[in-house]
């Protein structure tokens, strides 16, 4: 019950903490802002592009073989949207964004991954987890390569289901496409993850700031 209560905490406290600062007027109202679906074909792109970067280099580097089938992702994807992607509703919904009002986007991000980093420590010491038998440094760097690719996404889309669907296609990949994680990987897939999601947000910037020229 205890570890249920946990997976979903940044869930809750996200419903909660927009609740009270009406942000949100009832729980329909907060759904319809989780699952907005609607968004330009090219925000899912990235969101492919970004779970392709994040498996190719482990899978190159490390050495892959297939788990369950791939027509497997049918059932386990929608699963993970609840199980996993849902945290998602916490941190890119909220403390990233409101992170970046104070501090902007690459600080906003490094803090946002330690956060994400520390709150899972607890599921290191539960055995028969994933989590349990593995390295728990290694698992601060693949925290910050995912953080830097979901705040790119959250930057670009402005929404939170894109989160949530990366979330949820990272944690479903890992049932099809298993690899050992070792430091060279994750190192290189954070360093290329970086400067991408860097250069795609300042990218991104410059065309606002043209675009407003513009009409001005």
């Amino acid at each position: 019950m205890m570890h249920i209560v946990g997976v979903f905490s940044p869930t809750i406290a996200s419903y909660i903490s927009l609740k009270r600062n009406n942000k949100v007027k009832n729980f329909k109202e907060w759904l319809k802002n989780i699952f907005d679906i609607k968004h330009n074909i090219w925000n899912y792109i990235l969101v492919i592009m970004f779970v392709f970067i994040y498996y190719v280099f482990g899978c190159a580097i490390n050495g892959f073989k297939i788990g369950t089938p791939l027509f497997m992702l049918i059932v386990i994807l929608p699963t993970m949207l609840f199980s996993g992607g849902n945290e998602e509703v916490g941190w890119r919904m909220i403390l990233q964004p409101e992170l970046e009002k104070k501090f902007g986007f690459n600080v906003a991000t490094f803090f946002t991954a330690i956060i994400w980093w520390v709150w899972h420590l607890p599921i290191f010491f539960i055995k028969g987890t994933a989590n349990a038998n593995m390295d728990y440094f290694l698992f601060g760097i693949m925290c910050l390569t995912l953080s830097y690719a979901l705040a790119t996404i959250r930057n670009v889309s402005k929404g939170v289901f894109p989160c949530i669907l990366f979330h949820s296609l990272i944690n479903a990949f890992s049932a099809i496409l298993l690899f050992s994680f070792s430091y060279l990987s994750c190192i290189a897939t954070l360093v290329v993850t970086v400067i991408l999601s860097i250069i795609i947000v300042n990218t991104k910037k410059y065309i606002e700031k043209q675009n407003k020229i513009k009409v001005s």
